[in-house]
């Protein structure tokens, strides 16, 4: 996502999809993202990671990783 930001000048909208029961879920949008031209990938990665961080904080259980985010 911060490539995009960097090279089309866009913003980034989180959204946040929550299992309530069996095939019901509630979808949240957030305000955009509106990140600055002096902003680096880093920090632009830095700033999403932990808005992705607080979204798995909210429910753990419902998030699964089937690769390494990581490597």
């Amino acid at each position: 996502p911060a490539q995009l930001v960097k090279k089309f000048n866009i913003p980034v909208v989180p959204v946040y999809i929550e299992r309530i029961k069996d095939v019901n879920f509630r979808i949240t949008i957030n305000s955009p993202i509106k990140f600055n031209e002096n902003d680096t990938i880093e920090n632009i990665t830095e700033e999403l990671n932990l808005i992705l961080e607080k979204m798995i904080l909210k429910k753990p259980e419902q998030w699964i990783w089937s690769h390494n985010r990581w490597k």
